[in-house]
C-alpha cells in the first residue's frame, strides 16, 4: 500500500512540472506574437498603413494615398504593414485562413496589427463573426506580389 501512494505522489508531482513548463514556454511565446515583438522597431516605423473597414458585406481597403478597394488587398512580400481594423457597422472578425490572422472589426475602435508577408500567392480573406443574413458573401482576396 505504502509503494502505491509513493507512487501516486510521483506520478502528480512529475504532472505538474511537466504542465508548469508547458504553461510557461506556451505563455512566452503566446506573448511575443501578441506584442508583435518578432518585427522589430525600426520595421514598425517603416510601415505601410492600409485602413481595414469591415461592412455588412464587404471588406473595404484604404491605402495611404486615398485609392480604395472592395474586397482586394494587394501587397508586397516581405514588407511590414500595419493593419488598421475596424467596421463600419458591426462586429466582423477579419480572417485570412491560411496565415492563421484573426482580428476583430469592432465600430468604433481600430485595431492596429502589423504584418509581414514572405511568400507570394493568393489568400482568402473571410469575415469569421456572423455579421447578418449576407455573412457569407463576406469574401475578400489577398493577393501578395514578389
Amino acid at each position: 500500500m505504502e509503494k502505491a501512494r509513493i507512487f501516486e505522489i510521483c506520478t502528480i508531482v512529475f504532472a505538474i512540472a511537466i504542465l508548469s513548463f508547458l504553461g510557461v514556454l506556451s505563455d512566452s511565446y503566446l506573448i511575443s506574437i501578441n506584442s508583435g515583438s518578432y518585427i522589430t522597431a525600426h520595421a514598425k516605423q517603416e510601415a505601410i498603413p492600409i485602413k481595414v473597414i469591415g461592412m455588412q458585406y464587404a471588406w473595404e481597403f484604404v491605402y495611404p494615398n486615398g485609392t480604395t478597394s472592395v474586397d482586394k488587398l494587394v501587397l508586397k512580400a516581405n514588407q511590414t504593414y500595419l493593419l488598421e481594423i475596424t467596421s463600419k457597422d458591426v462586429i466582423h472578425a477579419f480572417y485570412i485562413p491560411q496565415l492563421g490572422f484573426k482580428f476583430e472589426a469592432i465600430p468604433g475602435y481600430v485595431y492596429d496589427f502589423y504584418i509581414v508577408v514572405n511568400k507570394p500567392g493568393v489568400y482568402n480573406i473571410w469575415c469569421a463573426e456572423f455579421c447578418g443574413p449576407g455573412h457569407y458573401l463576406m469574401r475578400g482576396t489577398l493577393i501578395v506580389v514578389s
